[in-house]
């Protein structure tokens, strides 16, 4: 696989409404011409180049997929037990994405990432789970599986010797 970098500037205008989907936003002589294009599973939207754009439709019977999904697809070919078509492959994951997608999207796309993580964040802070710093069961209170210090990497803290945690347990 061959890695090529590209030189050419791009400019995108900005219009009153804001850049259209799925049409040019500008060309000039010498810069690339950027379209946007949204993905036909997931609905991601993309600035792509014309170029790039029909080459993943021609790819994809017409439809054209983001990466994260095209990747997807691939692995849906590979995962199925018979040899199935890259359409076929397309359309069990448009099949799969229509299942959890929602059927108005949300006001402020931001806002609403924003909330779903901080969301995930609060429910793996408030789930019981075991800190490793605190023993969670009898043998590692005895010494099975249990590290201790044998410096500081902060020099203000001083080292509590190990056998201060294990007395009482003989």
């Amino acid at each position: 696989m061959s890695t090529s970098i590209i030189n050419d500037s791009m400019v995108i205008a900005s219009g009153p409404d804001g850049p259209s989907v799925n049409g040019p936003l500008n060309t000039i002589s010498g810069q690339v011409e950027v379209e946007f294009a949204t993905c036909d599973c997931c609905g991601l939207t993309e600035e792509c180049t014309l170029p790039y754009i029909e080459t993943i439709r021609e790819r994809y019977g017409g439809k054209w997929i983001c990466g994260l999904c095209a990747e997807a697809v691939k692995d849906e070919i590979v995962r199925c037990q018979k040899l199935i078509s890259p359409d076929e492959a397309v359309a069990r994951h448009i099949s799969f994405c229509s299942k959890f997608r929602a059927a108005v999207p949300p006001e402020d796309p931001t806002a609403h990432l924003i909330r779903a993580v901080g969301r995930l964040m609060r429910k793996g802070l408030e789930s019981p789970k075991s800190v490793p710093c605190s023993p969670n069961n009898k043998l590692e209170i005895e010494g099975v599986g249990v590290f201790t210090r044998s410096e500081s990497c902060i020099p203000s803290l001083t080292l509590v010797d190990a056998s201060v945690y294990h007395r009482g347990l003989e």
